[in-house]
């Protein structure tokens, strides 16, 4: 589905308002990429305003969710969408709900550096699953960013590279698991900064799976097709497919 689809309405009304949508989206996109970007650089120098900014940053986000499920509301309730202009209604309200939620977890990223340094604990290259933890938000940073590229442009060219990118996560998430568990055992003087890691390895573990959904999204409002439920040979295929019929 090109962008020009749901654009080109005989009613300027359901015109105005899916353009609205669309572009409220992509704000909230933008926010949530700030307060994970603000999160890696609080992570990495001890940045407690950084970690700050990422707080605020949570209520603009919060506040961005409520216009768009406003704005599909009055779109089902007076103009009663179909076919694309529906997908991207749905898709909408499902994209918003993720996108907030990765602000949630981008928040414990940033609680967990302000713990850090009251404790003094700066930098942490010593704690065990640190190192880990920067490649999966870096590695989420990424992600996030090529996966609103792709809502911009209603491309789903990346998208299986997303897909993958989240499953390398998801094992680097394991390794870190791992590290942490046997680094409160090891290092026993540290464990409430450890517990703190652990929280926000699973946090960024979750951010990328956030990410995964909206990719997901993008792909059910561009082709229609539910990709959740298939597994990862059928969504290969399905891609495939789609590149050869380019």
């Amino acid at each position: 589905m090109e962008k020009q689809e749901f654009t080109s309405h005989i009613s300027g009304r359901l015109n105005d308002s899916l353009e609205g949508v669309f572009n409220q989206i992509l704000e909230m996109g933008g926010l949530a990429e700030s307060q994970l970007s603000n999160a890696l650089e609080a992570l990495t120098h001890g940045d407690v305003n950084r970690a700050e900014e990422v707080i605020i940053l949570d209520k603009a986000v919060n506040m961005a969710e409520f216009e768009i499920e406003r704005l599909c509301a009055n779109i089902l309730a007076r103009q009663q969408p179909a076919a694309a202009d529906l997908r991207l209604t749905i898709a909408a309200i499902r994209i918003a709900i993720d996108l907030e939620r990765i602000g949630d977890e981008v928040v414990k990223l940033a609680k967990m550096v302000k713990v850090f340094i009251k404790l003094g604990q700066q930098p942490c290259d010593d704690i065990p699953g640190y190192s880990k933890l920067l490649d999966m938000a870096y590695r989420s940073e990424q992600m996030l960013n090529a996966t609103l590229n792709a809502f911009a442009k209603l491309t789903i060219k990346d998208a299986l590279a997303v897909i993958t990118e989240e499953e390398v996560i998801d094992a680097i998430y394991k390794e870190a698991y791992a590290e942490i568990i046997k680094g409160f055992k090891e290092q026993p003087d540290k464990v409430e900064c450890i517990a703190q890691l652990l929280l926000s390895v699973r946090a960024v573990e979750r951010v990328s799976d956030h990410v995964r959904n909206i990719i997901e999204n993008l792909v059910y409002l561009i082709n229609g097709e539910d990709i959740r439920v298939m597994d990862k040979e059928a969504v290969v295929k399905l891609f495939q497919n789609m590149e050869a019929s380019e």
